[in-house]
């Protein structure tokens, strides 16, 4: 599927190679093989026209993507079958795109950018047809500009400062001529990445020390395992009252179960996702995740992932062979 060329590789695909009967199922495909997992629909099923053009920068990857009008959706379940964790940071070229991630709401306009957690649900809708750049970020990879990335996700970078530089840097970047940029791939992917911490702010929420709600989610990662973990032991380690780690969560919008149960959900699907522990029983990898009873750990995983433990493993298994 696709033109593939020489290892520095620019990678082309385009509904038109195939029937207008298949347009959309082979756009799909080719988006969630070739960028990420994701739903796609469209009104115009019958006329349907799209084309990815794709080029490494180094650890990122560039992608423009030029489409018909239509509706993405990451889906929890979408999000199960993903290896990695990964961030996009992208502009709109021409057209209109809403975003909505995380209940934030960013309407992007023509050389607008926005920064997308690819570990989180979202819907992008572009009710016109639409031509932009994504720039694929490993997660571990951005953290080295920007240390919480998640907290800028559904961001709108505009004009103004180093946005307009950001947004300047991305506008000049054509993935059909990355051999002929003056510095090496890797390094401009790099630049890209300071821009947006720039952009960002100093004084944005996702530059800052660790917080104490950041300590408390070291702690609970720490102790997950733990089934009788409690507030007050959390707060007992830091300590601080127990109303200061409550009123800690509910700033952030959360409470002290929601992350508990959210990291032991995400500790069990590395778990489950490593072949080599292939051999632990669900049972004990509910054991291992801080979960006393292996049928209320399933109830759980699968309203989280979409499939039951033992349903992921084992396509994840298939996958690897």
């Amino acid at each position: 599927m696709g033109v593939l060329l020489d290892s520095h590789c620019v990678r082309r695909w385009s509904t038109e190679e195939v029937g207008q009967r298949h347009a959309l199922a082979y756009w799909v495909d080719t988006v969630c093989d070739r960028l990420l997992e994701l739903d796609i629909d469209t009104p115009l099923r019958e006329r349907f026209r799209a084309c990815l053009v794709q080029t490494d920068l180094g650890p990122a990857t560039a992608s423009l993507l030029e489409a018909e009008c239509q509706r993405v959706h990451r889906t929890r379940a979408k999000i199960a079958h993903s290896r990695y964790s990964i961030f996009f940071l992208l502009q709109l070229r021409a057209g209109r795109m809403r975003l909505q991630q995380l209940g934030r709401e960013a309407t992007l306009h023509q050389g607008e950018c926005v920064l997308i957690d690819g570990t989180e649900p979202y819907e992008i809708e572009c009710p016109e047809p639409t031509s932009a750049l994504a720039l694929r970020l490993p997660e571990d990879w951005l953290k080295r500009w920007v240390p919480y990335p998640e907290r800028l996700s559904a961001r709108r970078f505009a004009s103004g400062g180093w946005n307009s530089a950001l947004g300047a840097a991305l506008g000049s970047l054509d993935v059909d001529s990355c051999d002929q940029l003056a510095l090496p791939r890797g390094v401009v992917a790099e630049q890209i990445a300071a821009l947006l911490a720039l952009a960002a702010g100093a004084d944005s929420p996702a530059n800052r020390q660790p917080s104490l709600y950041e300590d408390f989610l070291s702690t609970l990662r720490d102790r997950l395992h733990e089934t009788n973990l409690t507030p007050l032991a959390v707060a007992a380690d830091h300590q601080v009252s127990i109303r200061s780690l409550h009123y800690a969560f509910a700033r952030a919008g959360s409470t002290f179960v929601e992350q508990l149960m959210r990291l032991r959900l995400e500790r069990a699907r590395v778990i489950l996702s490593d072949v080599r522990l292939s051999d632990l029983s669900v049972g004990e990898v509910a054991a291992r995740c801080g979960f006393m009873d292996p049928s209320h750990f399933a109830r759980r995983f699968r309203r989280r992932f979409g499939q039951a433990p033992l349903q992921y493993r084992n396509s994840n298994v298939r996958s690897h062979q």
